[in-house]
């Protein structure tokens, strides 16, 4: 793994929008809901851990006027101590049921997009109840640690957030949890990324910070849910037969290496850190059906195998993609439409984002306008929630209402959660 960079210097490299500048903790300005079910987002972009544990206690606090949070969920980049900001969110609010996990970038109603910070959201009220459960080595066996996260699970479930590590099979990790809950509960979250370290990712449960995790917060009760997912990518060139693969290792293609492929349309093959951004269009039942997008992680420059995000079944046709920035923010705004057009209850209290990391590569100095988009949509659409998200190296949410959850690549997943 490459030596870090610290978070200033990356930010002005990299030219991405959000102050460098440490910017104290902020809370949302008002309290979005009422007894049933009250959300605030807080958010800190301190330079010191035990800094921005304490912003974000004490904005929490205020946030909170009084009331007890019964459920936390924590977005944080790579550079915090996370053993520091847990202790302190469990010290003030002993046994707080909370996941959460490291990203490539942050954002929130809060203090906006920021490359390096911490977003925490709370939620209380007596409206539902709350289930957190954690499943460890996940690469090394999916069944463990779906059955431990999974062990104790309440009753009529609402909905099922999850946060875990891209270790392994992604698809077939979100397929076991979905066959464990009730085809009305979806399963929704993303994978914990690093700033394209693609070793230094964190899940959290509780109040402790692990690596290789599976982590679920399951909402119980009369909870309103609404999801959209949106991406912007589209197939262009001739298509192609995956002639070998396991799961998410892609080992031909057309009967060459897999990255014979990416060599044929692109000439040369991008940089690791760059794979992200040409996922793979996978057409599993022909061209004329629907298609899904898989990110590249990585090629194995011995075999020419690459890593894809999730699962592509041998046998399935694929094509290269293209996308514009235009079009990525045209997909963010298509998620928060989609997720207010299911959504089931009457008052969205917070809108949680889970958007690909790529779509933050290729936006670059432009990577706010997808928060202002989707805060944007949202109010058009009559709701103006508390807002919290991080990109992510995968996103889950089912394709459609009534579905059954996926996983996704370089989409925008919106989650609407309220009454």
């Amino acid at each position: 793994m490459r030596a870090p960079v610290s978070r200033r210097r990356r930010a002005a490299l990299a030219g991405f929008a959000g102050s460098p500048q440490a910017v104290p903790a902020i809370a949302s300005k008002r309290q979005y809901g009422n007894e049933r079910m009250l959300a605030i987002v807080c958010q800190s972009d301190a330079e010191e851990s035990a800094t921005a544990a304490r912003e974000l206690v004490a904005a929490a606090v205020d946030g909170l006027g009084g009331a007890t949070p019964r459920a936390g969920l924590l977005f944080t980049s790579t550079e915090y101590d996370h053993a520091v900001l847990l202790a302190a969110l469990q010290a003030r609010w002993p046994g707080l049921p909370l996941i959460g996990g490291t990203s490539d970038g942050e954002l929130a109603s809060a203090a906006g997009f920021r490359h390096d910070s911490a977003v925490l959201t709370l939620l209380s009220g007596d409206g539902f109840d709350v289930h957190v459960g954690v499943g460890r080595n996940l690469g090394a066996d999916i069944d463990a640690a779906v059955d431990a996260a999974m062990a104790g699970l309440p009753a009529q479930p609402a909905v099922c957030f999850t946060l875990f590590a891209p270790s392994t099979n992604g698809s077939e990790v979100v397929r076991r949890l979905q066959r464990r809950l009730p085809p009305s509960c979806p399963v929704v979250g993303g994978l914990s990324g690093d700033h394209a370290q693609y070793g230094a990712m964190k899940e959290f449960c509780g109040g402790e910070a692990m690596q290789d995790s599976l982590t679920v917060m399951v909402l119980t009760g009369d909870v309103g849910v609404g999801f959209g997912v949106g991406s912007g990518w589209f197939p262009i060139g001739p298509e192609y037969t995956v002639t070998r693969s396991d799961g998410h290792i892609v080992h031909t293609i057309a009967d060459r290496p897999a990255i014979a492929a990416y060599r044929e349309h692109w000439g040369a093959v991008p940089v690791r850190a760059e794979f992200g951004a040409y996922p793979l269009a996978v057409f599993p039942e022909g061209l004329d059906g629907p298609h899904y997008l898989r990110a590249v992680l990585g090629a194995d420059p011995d075999t020419g195998a690459i890593r894809c995000a999730g699962e592509v079944p041998q046998g399935a046709l694929i094509r290269m993609t293209e996308v514009l920035p235009e079009g990525v923010l045209a997909g963010s705004q298509d998620a928060a439409r989609r997720a207010l057009a299911g959504y089931r209850g009457t008052a969205p209290r917070v809108a949680f984002v889970f958007s690909c990391a790529a779509r933050k590569w290729i936006l670059g100095t432009d990577a706010s306008k997808e928060l202002g988009l989707l805060q944007q949509t949202l109010r058009e659409g009559g709701v103006d929630p508390a807002l919290a998200g991080f990109y992510a190296f995968g996103e889950i949410a089912p394709s459609q209402v009534g579905g059954s959850s996926d996983l996704h690549n370089e989409s925008c997943v919106t989650v609407l959660i309220g009454e």
